[in-house]
């Protein structure tokens, strides 16, 4: 979807909706001023028509804020009925202005001009976000009246017309001028905003594998560790270590060592489901939360990811490389930064005992940690 698109047809329906009202209330004036020399019947059937296509605008911008449409297909949907009432309206003005303006009274007809210049105006400031809309409303509203202007035999008439047209002619250069801002506005907004979601982007993930970072990961896991807690569901964390890391990067070199971490972090997310957290806590160390698993459910896991590391060899340029990891698992504890701590203790547990293996251990619950 286009961003600018969307951020117009957000304003048009955002700070348009006034002038609806405003052209009810100018076509009233109108009908005043030129009730005493123009054929009432026209002038009164005009008001009508006015009036109904003024009620099909207002249900259009009741429907737009009942349904609040949000980007995409379901937004830029709503700009084609937009443009059919507004020219629907703008033609009723031009028309019947031009109907209902009497023919032999230059001051009538001044008076008409006045009003559907002022009409113009408003729309030029109202509709400048589409600049093919806020021309054709322009010449929609001026050209009826103008073309009988210049018609007329009288040569004061054929003036004011002049003056209509050259006032047309440069509201069509103010349009370009006022529609050229607007769209560089939305741009440079959209620039930085994908700027800053960026910036964000970059903050949170680790530039090497993809994953969460650390700061970003004690962020996000906050919630549904809280979450659990206060629900009494089960919650577990794994912390990985790939095993003998130093000499991969000793013997193979850096470049071989980071594929090594980036090859893991790839088995690892893909084993896991699309509510637990995975982040590159940092070197060669990854953490895995998983809310609503149990400390059997959450073995089970960290076994599989083991399996898979140690059975999928990292692609090199020199042949595979075969890495095995140690994983310590816990679940529950007080805090999460009490979790994760007691599934590093259940890791360093797994490396004592021969590397390559899934060690576990229960951190302890609140009670328990206030007893001790």
């Amino acid at each position: 979807m286009d961003p600018v698109r969307a951020d117009r047809i957000r304003l048009l329906y955002g700070s348009s909706f006034p002038a609806v009202f405003m052209s009810l209330a100018a076509g009233s004036i109108l009908a005043a001023l030129l009730w005493p020399a123009a054929d009432r019947a026209a002038v009164v059937a005009w008001l009508a028509l006015l009036a109904v296509a003024s009620a099909a605008r207002v249900a259009l911008f009741v429907a737009y804020r009942a349904r609040a449409p949000k980007d995409g297909p379901g937004l830029l949907a709503w700009e084609r009925p937009y443009v059919w009432t507004l020219l629907a309206s703008s033609a009723t003005w031009g028309l019947g202005a031009a109907w209902i303006m009497p023919k032999g009274s230059l001051l009538h007809q001044a008076l008409t001009i006045f009003v559907l210049v002022g009409m113009a105006g408003a729309a030029l400031a109202a509709y400048s976000a589409i600049r093919e809309l806020v021309v054709a409303t322009l010449v929609l509203v001026l050209a009826p009246a103008t073309l009988l202007l210049f018609a007329s035999p009288d040569a004061s008439a054929n003036l004011v017309g002049v003056g209509v047209l050259l006032f047309l002619l440069s509201s069509f250069r103010a349009s370009r001028v006022i529609s050229d801002t607007l769209q560089q506005n939305f741009q440079m907004t959209h620039a930085l905003r994908e700027a800053a979601a960026s910036a964000e982007r970059i903050a949170s993930i680790d530039a090497l594998t993809g994953l969460t970072n650390r700061r970003s990961f004690e962020e996000r896991a906050e919630s549904p560790f809280q979450f659990c807690q206060r629900n009494a569901l089960p919650i577990a964390a794994v912390v990985i270590d790939l095993d003998h890391f130093k000499q991969i990067n000793d013997t193979r070199g850096h470049g071989v060592g980071d594929e090594a971490i980036r090859h893991c972090a790839r088995l690892i997310q893909s084993g896991l489901r699309r509510s637990d957290l995975c982040c590159r806590w940092g070197g060669e160390e990854f953490v895995v939360l998983l809310p609503g698993t149990s400390l059997a459910q959450a073995e089970v896991v960290a076994e599989d990811i083991r399996a898979t590391i140690a059975q999928t060899p990292v692609p090199t340029d020199e042949g595979p490389l075969r890495v095995t990891a140690s994983l310590g698992v816990a679940e529950g504890g007080e805090t999460l930064e009490a979790l994760i701590h007691q599934a590093d203790l259940a890791l360093y547990r797994a490396k004592r005992e021969g590397r390559n293996r899934v060690a576990c251990d229960r951190a302890p619950a609140p009670a328990e940690a206030e007893t001790a």
